[in-house]
Formats: structure tokens, C-alpha cells, sequence
């Protein structure tokens, strides 16, 4: 799929200095800001970060204030009217780092932070500096010509995305501790468009705008035992004991479930949709819903949109000798939960299938589903008729994140959050880069995302008839 067959506009803001902003990304991803820990992090290549982005924006700064939350980047800009609630705009410092041995594979170094005549190369450039360095430039590009926002705009980037999130959670209590609000919040979500044959679209192309994002839970399975001589196994080794159980979990796993947000989907592809068993299912989503559900189950796209998902990652505590039984051996699970799924539900599901087998569940780490945000919610609309003018032809679908954000640490502040990026690469662009080697974004698209980002602000944040 080429992304430029949906690119139009390209001619707005023809005094926006597209070059500079693609030389002052490059110069972002020279900064090495890979998170290792609290202690361990060279902190010195954020404060590079840091230092560009006060040097760079001298509008933003001149207009807001600039504070360090721990490491992470709180900016305000005030607005002229401060009884209303603000437009957030936020991502993240942190890049993840090279995997060892692909260094010789980069085509260029991963923080050269190379500019070529089409791309700029670097770890981070679609995850997601583009997205931190193209918010500053949409603000100060819009004051530079004179304008002042109706509502003040905050720009928030945390420090630790890619681990933790201990950053932005960091950012948003001192946000609530100040009865700091915003309307809506844009964060990263998804890139690319797609086709919509999984749906049952085929040829119709497809993006989506993210109101919520599923949890994370790992719960840890542990079967203990005294080890000994395997030549009497009596009631059988922990480890037999714990695979019984993990085959008990995955045996027992959640059903597919249509969610509210997913339903929302098939209802905007209604239209689209040609291809059964959906062209039949979709005439009436709701009274279908199960079907649909179970029908999406078995589609490699569309499953984790409709299952909370299982994945056995992880296993401990095997013995090291064949004629030796192990000890205590423990197994861990991965669960992405659906929105609206708690942890606590999914304990008590494991904790049932595992019964009468001796092996104890707990859970390890959860990170909670996202709130369930309306596509009727503050910026919605608008935030749409911006990707939809840049991007005709387009599909724009609500959908969640199935992976998980910062933003879900906001949402004691926000009353709106909107996960995706203004960015459109190509879809072998995005599976090769994110996370891989020779990651670029092109400059057409990296101008073509700030084009949108300023069109949003223009119609929220420095629109007096922008009502939240």
C-alpha cells in the first residue's frame, strides 16, 4: 500500500520551515535516550534532548513554562481563558535500545540522526520523537505567526515509556495535585493504514483513532517441590504438576467478547463490508454481536481486538539433570486484558482452572485496560476531520490500542484520550522499523503529521467556538 495515494493538502502552511523541523528531528534522534533504570540511565543524553527543545522552540518557551517532573517534560502555555479546560498534547523521551548484534545491519548509525534528501534515520523516528518534536513544532509555529491559544495547551513527555511509565504517572500527579485539566489528550497510537479484508472490506483502507488501550497482567503460576532422585516420582514432579495447570489456564482462557468500542468498528465498515461472514453479521451488529465476535476470533488481525489474550512466556525452576526432580518450578502468564476486563476476574478464571492441581496463582504485575472513551467525547470530531482532510479516501474506524501507552496514566486529569499518530508511513515501513533496524519516517510524511497536528490546534485549542 503506498500511504501518498491518501496524502492531500500539501500545500498548507506553505511557511512552515519543513526542512528545518526534519533537521531538528534528525538532531532529536542523535540523543541516545534509551531508560535502563532510575540509577542506571545515562541522564545526560535527555538533558541533550532537553536543551534542543528549549534552543529550538523559542516561541513556546517564550510564551509557557518549562519544568523537569523527575526527568520527564512538563510545558504549559497558557491559554486566554484559564476557566477553561486545557488541549494536552503528549509522547515520550525515551527510545528502546538496538538489539545486540544488528549494529552492523543499520544502514545508517541508529542515533547519527542521518538526513537524506527523503528520510531521517534514527531509533526513535517513528516511536516516537516524531511525534514529541511535530507537537512543539505545531505550537510554535501557530504563535510564531501571532496567534494565542483560547485554551491553555500542555505538552507533557515522559521518561520511561518503554519500561514503566513511572514518568508520566509522576507528570500526572503533579498535574492533579495542581487541579491542572485538560479536555482531551492526544498520545501515540496507531501509524499506518491498512486493508480492510480482515473486517470483510476488502480494497476499502483503513485507520483508526484509539479510545482506549488493553491491560497488561502477568500472573505467575507456582508449584512447589522437594526435588529428589526422579526414580520415585510418587503424585508426579512440580513441573508436571505446573504444566497441568498451564494447560488447565490456556484450555480455559476467556471467550471472544464484542466490546463496545469494536462494535463501533463494524458499525463504520457497515457500509464497506462485502465479504462474509460479516457482510451478513454486520446489517445488525448488536443483535449479532456474538457471532461477530466468534467469527473475528478466528481472523489473526481482528483476534486480540475480541479476546483478552493468553500467552505461557515463561517458565522456571526445571530441573538441570534428567535423573533429578526439581524443586519449586513456576511458570509465568501474559494477559492482555480487553477494555473493561480487571485482573481480579482473570485471577479468579485462573484460579478456578487450576483447582485440585496444588499450584498457586498470584498475580506478578497488572497494568489496568484503559477507560472506555466516547467517539461523542471532546476532540473527537475534530481530531477526525483533520486525519480525514490530509488523508481522503481513508477509513477512520474507532478502535483501542492493544499494547499499552502513557496515557492511560492521565486519565485522572483528562477528560478525553485519543491514541494516534499523525504519521502515515508505509505498512512494511512501520513492521520494519518500529523496534527494528534502519528505523526512518520519510520527510513527506513527517510534514504531512505536523499539517494535522496544526489544523487540530487551530480548531481546538485556538478556536474561541471550540467547546470541549
Amino acid at each position: 500500500m503506498n500511504p501518498y495515494d491518501h496524502f492531500a493538502h500539501e500545500d498548507d502552511y506553505p511557511d512552515l520551515p519543513y526542512g528545518e523541523a526534519c533537521g531538528r528531528l534528525a538532531e532529536a534522534l542523535s540523543c541516545k535516550t534509551v531508560y535502563t533504570g532510575p540509577d542506571t540511565t545515562d541522564w545526560s543524553e535527555f538533558e541533550r534532548l532537553q536543551a534542543l527543545m528549549r534552543e529550538s522552540f523559542p516561541h513556546v518557551m517564550g510564551a509557557g513554562t518549562f519544568e523537569l517532573v523527575g526527568h520527564s517534560v512538563l510545558i504549559t502555555v497558557p491559554g486566554r481563558n484559564p476557566s477553561l479546560e486545557a488541549v494536552q498534547l503528549i509522547a515520550h523521551q525515551d527510545v528502546v535500545p538496538v538489539v545486540p548484534g544488528t549494529e552492523g545491519e543499520w544502514e545508517h548509525g541508529a542515533f547519527e540522526g542521518f538526513l537524506d534528501d527523503e528520510w531521517v534515520w534514527g531509533r526513535g523516528a517513528l516511536d516516537i520523537k516524531d511525534m514529541l518534536m511535530a507537537e512543539l513544532e505545531a505550537v510554535e509555529y501557530l504563535l510564531a505567526r501571532g496567534e494565542k491559544p483560547e485554551r491553555t495547551v500542555y505538552l507533557a513527555f515522559g521518561e520511561d515509556e518503554e519500561v514503566r511509565s513511572f514518568g508520566a504517572t509522576a507528570v500526572a500527579q503533579a498535574m492533579a495535585s495542581r487541579s491542572m485539566r485538560s479536555a482531551f489528550l492526544i498520545d501515540e497510537g496507531t501509524t499506518t493504514f491498512f486493508d480492510g479484508a480482515a473486517y470483510g472490506a476488502p480494497g476499502a483502507v483503513v485507520s483508526d483513532i484509539c479510545v482506549s488501550q488493553k491491560g497488561y497482567l502477568d500472573i505467575e503460576l507456582t508449584a512447589r517441590g522437594e526435588g529428589g532422585h526422579s526414580s520415585n516420582p510418587f503424585g508426579g514432579t512440580s513441573l508436571e504438576r505446573l504444566c497441568r495447570a498451564v494447560a488447565a489456564v490456556s484450555a480455559a482462557k476467556p471467550a471472544p467478547e464484542l466490546g463496545s468500542i469494536v462494535a463501533g468498528t463494524f458499525r463504520e465498515l457497515a457500509p464497506l463490508v462485502t465479504e462474509e461472514p460479516f457482510a451478513s453479521l454486520v446489517a445488525d451488529v448488536d443483535a449479532n454481536a456474538r457471532r461477530i465476535a466468534e467469527a473475528a476470533a478466528g481472523v489473526r488481525e481482528l483476534y486480540p481486538f475480541v479476546c483478552t489474550t493468553v500467552a505461557v512466556d515463561m517458565l522456571e525452576g526445571a530441573s538441570s539433570a534428567a535423573n533429578v526432580m526439581p524443586g519449586d518450578c513456576t511458570a509465568t502468564i501474559n494477559f492482555r486484558l480487553l477494555p473493561g476486563t480487571t485482573g481480579t476476574e482473570v485471577l479468579g478464571l485462573v484460579e478456578k482452572a487450576v483447582e485440585g492441581t496444588g499450584v498457586e496463582a498470584r498475580i506478578a504485575h497488572e497494568t489496568p485496560a484503559g477507560r472506555i472513551d466516547s467517539v461523542d467525547g471532546a476532540g473527537y470530531a475534530e481530531l477526525k476531520e483533520s486525519l480525514e482532510h490530509y488523508h481522503p479516501g481513508v477509513a477512520w474506524v474507532p478502535s483501542f490500542v492493544c499494547g499499552g501507552t502513557d496515557s492511560v496514566r492521565y486519565e485522572g486529569v483528562c477528560g478525553s484520550i485519543m491514541r494516534v499518530c499523525p504519521f502515515r508511513p508505509a505498512p512494511e515501513e512501520e513492521a520494519r522499523g518500529v523496534h527494528g533496524v534502519n528505523e526512518r519516517i520519510s520527510r513527506r510524511t513527517y510534514a504531512q503529521g505536523i499539517r494535522v497536528l496544526v489544523r487540530l490546534l487551530q480548531n481546538t485549542a485556538f478556536n474561541v467556538s471550540f467547546r470541549g
